[in-house]
């Protein structure tokens, strides 16, 4: 969740002026982020026919779009004059020699975990029973931001301390309980209050499928003041959206995975700016 705040007005006391929020590819609820989600999402790409329930290995979760390397590789290091590493010049590319990513046992949104209390459980826990159901943990590409966060000047910058460890994504540093239950009521009694809500989706992650964040937008059962439609960026459908009323909008982004900015920056500025600026998306 991203929250919107206000600065403090002159002669006003210091504090929060909580205006809204938003929730990229966020998941909210297990009856509607679970299999509810998943089944119509991989139905409608084409994934699965009609009489097949059960999904087949093989896929990038976090972009179906995107391939999923696993097992040993090299790691792709060229460089170009812009001095960005290929494997990111290359981001949206379906036939490229990605590095194999090694680093994926932290708490990333683990595949077909449940919504439920309790520990949130690692990719380190679940691979011997993902290897025994013939799955594997997806692969994600994490050279850039390993190589800047580990930086000396970097790590300076932000002030962290050099016999700390090094940055390594979703480190498993602290264990993380799940104890809030569905957000359903949450979001029901901050629109109730009239905060402005965002809800965006990249339409092709199929880790938190967009699919499970259309139906409960829409079963909070808010009156449409805008009806499902396309939205631009650069004079291009970007995507589309669907607003009701309290302010809450549901948005999707054309061809992106699950960390949206990732693979669709223009679009995300352009959405990010209009909503914030109170600007027609």
């Amino acid at each position: 969740m991203l929250p919107f705040f206000t600065g403090k007005k002159v002669g006003v006391k210091p504090g929060i002026n909580l205006e809204g929020y938003m929730i990229g590819n966020g998941v909210c609820d297990d009856y509607y982020d679970g299999a509810n989600a998943l089944i119509p999402f991989a139905h409608g790409k084409a994934l699965i026919p009609d009489s097949l329930y059960k999904l087949t290995s093989g896929l990038n979760i976090y972009n179906i779009l995107e391939p999923c390397y696993h097992g040993n590789g090299n790691s792709v290091g060229a460089k170009n004059m812009t001095g960005l590493p290929a494997s990111f010049r290359e981001l949206g590319k379906t036939n490229k020699p990605l590095p194999v990513r090694n680093r994926m046992f932290g708490r990333a949104w683990p595949y077909r975990a449940p919504v439920r209390d309790g520990l949130v459980p690692t990719w380190a826990q679940l691979t011997d029973s993902l290897k025994r159901h013939g799955n594997f943990v997806p692969c994600i590409n994490d050279e850039v931001a390993t190589r800047y966060l580990n930086d000396k000047d970097v790590r300076n910058a932000l002030r962290v301390s050099p016999e700390k460890e090094v940055w390594s994504i979703c480190q498993n540093f602290f264990p993380y309980y799940h104890d809030a239950g569905s957000m359903l009521p949450y979001h029901k009694n901050l629109t109730a209050k009239g905060y402005r809500a965002l809800i965006y989706s990249g339409d092709h992650d199929m880790c938190v499928p967009f699919t499970g964040s259309e139906a409960w937008t829409a079963s909070l059962g808010l009156e449409i003041v805008d009806k499902w439609r396309s939205w631009k960026s650069d004079s291009q459908i970007a995507g589309y959206l669907q607003a009701y009323a309290k302010n809450l909008t549901f948005l999707t982004i054309k061809g992106a995975g699950h960390t949206v900015p990732e693979y669709k920056p223009r679009e995300s500025l352009d959405f990010y700016t209009r909503w914030l600026e109170g600007q027609r998306i």
